[in-house]
């Protein structure tokens, strides 16, 4: 490439004092270093390219978003390292290129790709600067974004649903507490049996239970904070399973509990994750067939309780486990698509977070991780990698 500089100093080398010339060369060198400094501090990856697209300057961020080594990228065809694009066609039209692009090496990153030609005076073509932008943390902020206003609609809808179930639930105990008193009146003078007198309460408690999941959904999806208290996790996975007894005993379903004993309390409101609970356990017995075997676990690590719901059921494929967790996503005839949303949102206030293993055909694992009040971790590095350190609960996550 031309430098006007360089081009003059040239032109009258003949003419300039071996001092002079030395003086010119430190300014040279000078401002070359002084240029490239300031390139490599910039986060933006910044690549120069004649017009033949052969790579003759890059910084030091290109290496960070594209894994290019500088060492041995000099020279090269920018071709070679982003194949996805049409560079003969981007270099022949010798103009402005904007437009973002989704890369997967060294690590999965949106870039935001802008090309400018470079002329000399004569507006002769000299090459072409390329800027790399990364859009990945603003990618991932919108979608967190768009997943907050996805949440908050479907809460509103959610609430108002179960609010109005409320209603006529209400009413039914109602009616039924009045149909009771009049039963027990008409009993006592006919001297008759209580069958229907037990009908009754059957149908009571039924719809009382169901009263008690509309509550408890209801507390689940208002954007209002609960109130937390110090819980035993054990207590809270055993009261969920109790409450869900006649479901699993009437699929015959085998349950096998292995709870690690001496966990420490944590910061959550029980109702809440009871109704977390809950909708994993009812997906996992939903998806055994009779005789099927559901195992519970409770442990722990250096920073979180793990409680892990292993069925052998039918799974979830490839293709469905891509979307599991969306809003109205379901297979199941007669499902919400509720369930895994509700879970995600409830373990996300807390501080904790899903996740799901499955294979078709041979069962799946959903396994809460909800992270301790204290942290205990790993010190690597120091000669002792059985090291620990406890990080108090006042210091933020991702501190350590």
């Amino acid at each position: 490439m031309k430098n006007t500089f360089l081009d003059k100093l040239i032109n009258r080398i003949d003419r300039v004092g071996q001092e002079d010339l030395q003086a010119y060369l430190q300014r040279l060198n000078n401002e070359k270093g002084f240029f490239e400094t300031i390139f490599n501090t910039l986060q933006e990856g910044i690549v120069v390219v004649d017009s033949q697209g052969k790579i003759r300057y890059l910084n030091h961020a290109i290496t960070t978003l594209l894994g290019i080594d500088p060492a041995k990228a000099m020279g090269t065809p920018m071709a070679q390292h982003l194949k996805e694009l049409d560079w003969p066609r981007i270099l022949a039209e010798g103009r402005v290129v904007n437009r973002d692009l989704e890369v997967f090496y060294p690590q999965q990153r949106y870039l935001n790709f802008y090309l400018v030609p470079l002329e000399d005076k004569d507006t002769s073509l000299l090459g072409y600067a390329i800027i790399f932008h990364d859009l990945t943390t603003n990618r991932a902020q919108a979608r967190e974004a768009i997943e907050s206003e996805k949440l908050n609609a479907v809460t509103l809808l959610a609430a108002g649903v179960a609010h109005e179930l409320g209603n006529p639930l209400n009413s039914l105990n109602i009616h039924l507490q009045l149909l009771e008193r009049d039963l027990r009146n008409r009993q006592a003078s006919a001297g008759e049996d209580d069958n229907l007198l037990e009908s009754i309460r059957v149908a009571r408690s039924e719809v009382g239970r169901l009263d008690t999941i509309i509550n408890q959904f209801l507390r689940a999806v208002r954007p209002a904070h609960a109130t937390r208290s110090m819980v035993s996790i054990n207590q809270v996975v055993e009261e969920s399973l109790s409450f869900l007894q006649p479901e699993i005993k009437d699929r015959d379903v085998i349950l096998q509990e292995e709870f690690t004993e001496g966990l420490p309390l944590i910061p959550a409101n029980p109702d809440q994750l009871k109704q977390a609970f809950y909708n994993l356990i009812k997906n996992a017995v939903q998806a055994l067939s009779h005789g099927g075997i559901l195992r519970v676990t409770t442990s722990r690590s250096d920073t979180h309780l793990q409680i892990s719901f292993e069925d052998n059921g039918t799974g979830i494929s490839t293709e469905d486990m891509a979307h599991i967790t969306e809003p109205y996503f379901t297979r199941k005839k007669d499902g919400t698509g509720l369930g895994l949303f509700i879970v995600q949102r409830i373990l996300h206030e807390h501080g904790g977070h899903l996740e799901l293993l499955s294979e078709p055909g041979r069962g799946t694992t959903a396994r809460i991780l909800l992270p301790l009040l204290e942290r205990r971790v790993r010190l690597l590095g120091s000669g002792d990698e059985s090291a620990t350190k406890t990080i108090p609960p006042e210091l933020k996550e991702g501190t350590a």
